[in-house]
């Protein structure tokens, strides 16, 4: 990423976070234009947004710092320690803090409820996005006719904490916005536009900073791929300047003006998106081929030869919550992936881990330990470690009987990185597509039993990932409960 468009996206981030119109879809389409994201690491995407959001975090800060301190400092005078007095007779700041606590009640109970639903495909489907929009721009038309604006923050009561509270909620919807969703909620109380917004620029506080440092503290492992030091240090720097002027702009802004021209915008922004954006897209198999292919100086075609037949070394079983996958080694062909995979499953390393991607009719992809958290989902696919510890030597021998088969359904592979000698634990299933493969992962196993188990898991729902909504996590967990020899008999 260059500097100027890190600057760029960091000015957008400043402006679109305080502007009721939705800084997370602005800051999505201004970086989908620019070719900023990676479809196929969107984690490094969501750290440069963890990141630079601290900047409009620190805007707001210093920009209240003055209520800040001043409720901080009345709140805890007046109830903590000998001070402490009823709510009714707390000073205007004191009940400002109080306000801003409650007000905050509503989002946090509504986001660990339906935190699966808010980090789902839902939330990122372009039709809720543009719904979000319009839908959030055409209430605040309506606060706009029916507010009195008549009542400031020194007016607020339990009642109009609640409200607003339960509107920022809304927020957790991409398109919403949460300025606009609040500053819609307290205009329909009854207060005017400018302390409708300081209001809500205040109850943004403790979600925003919570919320932020979460997510940071998740993705801070990516900021090294997110794009050099000096262009992420612009981002962050541009979002907190131009967010501090935005929040300035805007105050003074509502002292005279209404909400029409965001209204417009944002009913108009909508529209072009379900009118340009919502196409269903098709997503063909080479363009995951693409995905999980390796640098091309380790490509290479052998040919297929379906009379080859590979020694089988091993047979283990997969015990997975949709039945049980038996799948023969080949010890001979891929010595060091065979006894690498073996060593894990001697130390139970898979069991209770997830199949955590499922591209349709073409890969089933598990043995990452980081599934076993459900919590972790944005590092699912990224771990995992060999036996040893060392990078896994990969063992492309076209020779190998097991390599001349090709990847043909039932085939079983070691996953890696886009680069040569990076297995680890990951390893995958293939069907029926996963035949247009070049010749470029370690073949180490073939499935032997229970092939309509794999069949059942490779066309279950996923959520959509950077590839479209035929490859992604299965929406119902998968659990692989262990991994075993295979004993004679038994499956």
């Amino acid at each position: 990423m260059s500097i100027l468009t890190a600057a760029i996206l960091g000015i957008i981030q400043g402006l679109s976070e305080f502007l009721p119109i939705s800084s997370t879809a602005h800051l999505t389409i201004a970086a989908s234009i620019m070719g900023v994201i990676d479809p196929s690491h969107p984690e490094r995407w969501t750290s440069f947004m963890a990141t630079i959001q601290l900047g409009t975090l620190a805007a707001v800060l210093l920009y209240f710092r003055t209520d800040i301190m001043r409720s901080v400092t009345g709140w805890a005078s007046e109830n903590i320690g000998r001070g402490r007095r009823p709510l009714r007779e707390q000073g205007a700041d004191a009940r400002l803090a109080w306000f801003v606590i409650v007000g905050t009640v509503p989002i946090v109970v509504i986001g660990l409820a339906f935190k699966d639903v808010i980090e789902g495909a839902l939330t990122k489907d372009l039709h809720v996005i543009a719904g979000a929009l319009i839908g959030v721009g055409l209430l605040l038309w309506l606060a706009e006719r029916r507010a009195s604006f008549t009542r400031s923050t020194s007016d607020l009561t339990m009642t109009d904490a609640v409200v607003i509270g339960a509107a920022q909620c809304l927020a957790l919807v991409p398109g919403s916005s949460r300025s606009g969703s609040t500053m819609m909620a307290a205009m329909f109380r009854g207060m005017t536009r400018e302390h409708a917004a300081r209001f809500s620029f205040l109850l943004s506080i403790p979600s925003v900073l919570a919320a932020g440092l979460l997510q940071f503290s998740r993705e801070v492992g990516n900021l090294s791929d997110a794009g050099s030091g000096a262009a992420l240090a612009v981002a962050t720097i541009a979002a907190f300047v131009s967010g501090y002027w935005s929040i300035d702009t805007l105050l003074k802004f509502l002292r005279t003006r209404t909400m029409a021209v965001f209204v417009i915008y944002r009913v108009a922004l909508g529209l072009i998106i379900l009118l340009t954006g919502c196409q269903p897209k098709q997503q063909p198999p080479v363009e995951i081929v693409q995905q999980i292919s390796p640098p091309a100086e380790t490509l290479s075609v052998p040919p297929i030869d379906s009379l080859s037949s590979a020694v089988a070394t091993d047979t283990v079983d997969v015990v997975t919550s949709k039945g049980t996958i038996s799948i023969e080694l080949y010890g001979r062909d891929a010595p060091k992936s065979v006894a690498n995979f073996l060593t894990l499953v001697g130390r139970k390393y898979y069991d209770g881990t997830l199949i955590h991607r499922v591209a349709r009719d073409f890969v089933v992809q598990m043995g990452d330990p980081n599934t076993r958290d459900r919590k972790a989902r944005n590092e699912w696919g990224r771990g995992g470690e060999t036996a040893t510890g060392e990078p896994l030597m990969d063992e492309l021998n076209e020779s190998a009987p097991s390599a001349r088969r090709g990847y043909r359904p039932g085939i079983v592979a070691m996953a890696r990185k886009s680069a040569p000698n990076t297995g680890t634990s990951q390893f995958f299933i293939c069907l029926e597509k996963a035949s247009a493969l070049p010749y470029q992962y370690t073949i180490f196993g073939s499935v032997i039993g229970g092939m309509e188990v794999v069949s059942k898991i490779g066309s279950v729902e996923v959520e959509p990932g950077p590839l479209g909504d035929t490859d992604g996590t299965p929406k119902s967990p998968i659990v692989v409960k262990n991994i075993r020899p295979h004993v004679s008999g038994k499956k």
